[in-house]
C-alpha cells in the first residue's frame, strides 16, 4: 500500500499536479488509523492509500482538499469518542499531518527583450517554470530560451486570452511598445487569476494605461492590484538590476514577505 502512495505522489510531482500527503503521526485508544498510515489526496478527492476509512478518512480528505486550495500544510487532531469531532465511539485521539505539494510556480514573461531575458534566467534559478510570449520571432527562439517550459511567437492579446493563467502564475509585461504593453495588460487582467501581474513603464505611461483600463470597464479593485511600474526601488537603469528588482517584488508577493531589513525583523538594529 505504501508503495502505491509513493508512486502516486511521485507521478503527481512529475506531472506538476497539486497533491496532499496525509500521514497519521500519532494515535491513542482504538482509532482505525494507526501511526504511519498514509494516503494521497488530489484536488478532485481521488485518494491512494488509507488512514483508516469511514468518517475519519472522509473528513481527512475534506481537510486535505481545503489545504490544497489554501496551499498550506497543517496538523489536524480528532477526538474519537461520542462527544468528539466525528461522533465516533472507539475512543482516544488521532493526529494527522497534511503536507501540501504544489506545482512549481510559473513566470509568464510577456516580452522577450533585455529585461525579459534577464527575468527568464532569474526565474529559473528560483525554481520557476517559465513561459515566454512575444510576437517577435527573432527574439523568441529555443536557442535563446533553452529551458523555457514554453515559448510562443504569436499575437500577444490572442495568446494571453487563450492561455490559462491561474493563481500559481506570475505575469510580467515589458514588450516592444507602450500600446502592446497596454493591450497585453488588459488581456491579462480580464482573463487571468494570476497572483501577480505587472508592467514596466514611466509614471506617465502607467497613469495613462491605468486610466484606459478604468475607462474600458476594468473594476477599480482589479486595477489597484496591478504592479506598475513593477519592481522594487533597488535598481539602476541596467536590465539585470531592473529584472532583479522585479523578481524581488514577485518573491515578496509569493512568499507574503515584508519590505523590512532582516536585521530589523530579527531585532538586531542598534
Amino acid at each position: 500500500m505504501d508503495s502505491n502512495v509513493v508512486e502516486t505522489l511521485a507521478a503527481c510531482l512529475s506531472a506538476n499536479q497539486p497533491v496532499a500527503l496525509v500521514t497519521v503521526i500519532a494515535n491513542t485508544g482504538s482509532s482505525p488509523g494507526k501511526a504511519g498510515a498514509m494516503m494521497t489526496v488530489q484536488e478532485d478527492t481521488t485518494i491512494t492509500g488509507t488512514v483508516g476509512g469511514g468518517s475519519l478518512e472522509n473528513q481527512a480528505v475534506l481537510e486535505a482538499v481545503d489545504c490544497l486550495v489554501t496551499g498550506k500544510s497543517k496538523e489536524v487532531r480528532y477526538a474519537l469518542d461520542s462527544g468528539g469531532d466525528l461522533g465516533m465511539i472507539c475512543g482516544g485521539e488521532l493526529r494527522m499531518f497534511i503536507k501540501v505539494f504544489l506545482p512549481a510556480p510559473r513566470l509568464v514573461v510577456v516580452g522577450a527583450g533585455h529585461i525579459g531575458l534577464e527575468l527568464y534566467y532569474l526565474a529559473l534559478h528560483q525554481g520557476f517554470r517559465v513561459v515566454v510570449i512575444d510576437d517577435r520571432e527573432k527574439l523568441v527562439t529555443q536557442e535563446r530560451f533553452p529551458e523555457a517550459e514554453r515559448i510562443v511567437t504569436d499575437d500577444l492579446v490572442r495568446t494571453l486570452t487563450e492561455y490559462v493563467i491561474d493563481t500559481n502564475c506570475f505575469v510580467t509585461i515589458a514588450t516592444r511598445s507602450h500600446e502592446a504593453d497596454r493591450l497585453a495588460l488588459e488581456a491579462v487582467v480580464k482573463t487571468s487569476e494570476a497572483s501577480y501581474f505587472g508592467m514596466i513603464g514611466s509614471r506617465k505611461k502607467v497613469k495613462n494605461t491605468l486610466t484606459y483600463l478604468l475607462e474600458h470597464g476594468i473594476p477599480r479593485e482589479t486595477v489597484a492590484e496591478i504592479y506598475a511600474p513593477m519592481g522594487l526601488d533597488i535598481a539602476s537603469v541596467k536590465p539585470k538590476e531592473i529584472a532583479l528588482s522585479i523578481m524581488s517584488e514577485i518573491l515578496l508577493v509569493k512568499n507574503n514577505g515584508s519590505l523590512q531589513h532582516m536585521r530589523a525583523i530579527k531585532g538586531f538594529e542598534m
